[in-house]
């Protein structure tokens, strides 16, 4: 399809009934920075009065949802906790299939408050001394010493070369502010540790949670199904993906079958949304909700 439009919710009028569920990226799409974007609060409104199933996806693994969903009211978007689906939540799926649960994990910088890890049941450590004991690694975000940090799971891992790195954030960039700034991902210092392992001729496996690969809507498909009712068979292109990113937002959405989104309110472009293919290419555009 790729149509382009100026307003989502004109559209919207007219559509809803083909749809069952919405699903919506945070960082770009409903705000930017600490600021809320246009027709968000709306948006989320007209979902509420009429039982609309929602919830919110996020590859922000380094908030946990109590604080999410506080950035949110900050913002000026009332969102329960539990309406909220963070890359990380999908550990407590990852630990419970790889047997891994009371097992020591070391974390790099933050996995949120309460902590990701532990309530997967896994037990942490943030000392890179203690890396050598720990079951697996995982890459979170956050302010803390990338150089340390990164030079002991990169000695680590030359040690014990099939030792589990988990990246729940695979992003390599994210929206930042109003003015264009960028933070770097969780996704971006796990690919600088993989290139230098690959000089060196090893080939590190990283396990990725967040859009675009599929755990976070497999895990996000079921809780639909828990909490709204919605039957397992359910044609997917029921689902709408609503993002600003190509490679994470509608590269996932598009692999899981959903109807994917573009807003051009966060890092994608018109120019390179019209030249985007293949699973890259979203079936709407809209430059704002």
């Amino acid at each position: 399809m790729n149509q382009t439009s100026l307003c989502f919710f004109d559209w919207w009028r007219d559509h809803s009934s083909e749809f069952e569920a919405v699903l919506f990226d945070v960082d770009g799409t409903l705000i930017s920075g600490s600021q809320l974007l246009p027709g968000a609060d709306a948006m989320i409104a007209w979902l509420r009065k009429n039982n609309f199933p929602f919830y919110l996806l996020t590859n922000d693994g380094n908030h946990s949802l109590e604080e999410k969903s506080g950035l949110l009211s900050l913002a000026g978007l009332q969102i329960a906790p539990d309406e909220i689906v963070s890359c990380s939540s999908a550990l407590e799926s990852y630990v419970e299939k790889n047997n891994l649960h009371g097992g020591l994990a070391f974390v790099m910088g933050d996995l949120g408050n309460p902590d990701y890890a532990e309530h997967a049941g896994l037990k942490v450590t943030r000392n890179v001394d203690e890396i050598d004991d720990c079951a697996c690694v995982i890459v979170g975000e956050g302010s803390y010493d990338w150089r340390k940090n990164i030079n002991a799971a990169i000695n680590t891992i030359i040690r014990y070369p099939g030792r589990p790195v988990i990246v729940p954030n695979p992003d390599s960039y994210w929206p930042n502010g109003p003015s264009g700034e960028i933070g770097i991902g969780a996704g971006g210092k796990a690919r600088f540790m993989k290139s230098i392992l690959s000089e060196m001729g090893i080939d590190l496996e990283i396990t990725y949670l967040g859009k675009p690969y599929p755990s976070i809507f497999e895990y996000t498909f079921s809780l639909l199904k828990k909490r709204f009712g919605l039957p397992g068979d359910m044609p997917k292109e029921k689902l709408i993906m609503f993002g600003d990113n190509l490679r994470s937002d509608i590269l996932g959405a598009n692999n899981a079958g959903y109807t994917s989104i573009l807003m051009l309110t966060g890092v994608t472009g018109i120019e390179q949304a019209e030249k985007a293919e293949g699973g890259l290419k979203p079936d709407f555009i809209f430059e704002s909700l």
